[in-house]
């Protein structure tokens, strides 16, 4: 009985949220990451570890696909060569003097779509997503397991970016808080430094000696 009795505490059901949460994060990095490979380029040294685990959790997936689905060893074999080619290129970019980005950057969206009238932010947090869901109306037809995959990495990305924006307008406002908080501290230690201070003027008052009776001073 001690053990039923278990499962309904709020502890468990704590404990049981954060794993929850965990696994949902950890899906939503490897299905964007694994769409990511063929929409960005110039990815972080250390985002390569998620990409490769991409490649791994969709291999692992290919097991439940059924066999005669062509397009989704295509995408494998893409997944597999487009990785070792950003991996090679992450490691030579001081030999070919290109600036690093960020170590945890998710990538950099391809030059075409700079030639359109969008933000790199509306195009990897709407633009992206939606090209994953407009291919994979026309691969249902031939690969329905791969374009419910592009519809699941579509949702994930999007997802993804959205909870990165707000973490990053977050930090942004953290910081604003920050810099108003360091003005005023600093204005207010200007003013307490450059305000008299009563018992200094106090201790430089001149002392003259008290005298006893007789008008003989007190040593």
């Amino acid at each position: 009985m001690p053990e039923i009795s278990q499962l309904f505490q709020i502890s468990t059901y704590r404990r049981l949220g954060r794993i929850s949460f965990r696994i949902a994060q950890w899906l939503t990095r490897l299905l964007s990451a694994s769409v990511e490979v063929y929409l960005r380029r110039n990815f972080g040294r250390r985002y390569l570890l998620t990409i490769i685990l991409a490649v791994v959790f969709y291999m692992m997936c290919m097991g439940f696909a059924p066999p005669a689905m062509p397009l989704t060893g295509f995408f494998a074999l893409g997944l597999m060569v487009l990785s070792f080619h950003h991996c090679a290129f992450a490691f030579s970019r001081r030999r070919l003097q290109v600036p690093e980005p960020h170590t945890f950057s998710a990538g950099d969206s391809w030059e075409l779509w700079r030639r359109l009238p969008f933000q790199p932010a509306t195009v990897q947090q709407c633009l992206e997503p939606a090209l994953c869901v407009i291919i994979s109306f026309p691969v249902a037809a031939v690969d329905p397991f791969l374009a419910l995959w592009l519809r699941a990495s579509a949702v994930a990305l999007f997802a993804k970016e959205q909870i990165t924006r707000m973490s990053t307008t977050r930090r942004i406002l953290d910081a604003a808080d920050a810099r108003l908080e360091a003005q005023r501290l600093n204005a207010g230690l200007n003013q307490h430094l450059h305000q008299p201070h009563h018992g200094a003027q106090a201790a430089h008052r001149a002392r003259f000696p008290n005298r006893g009776p007789g008008g003989r001073r007190n040593p």
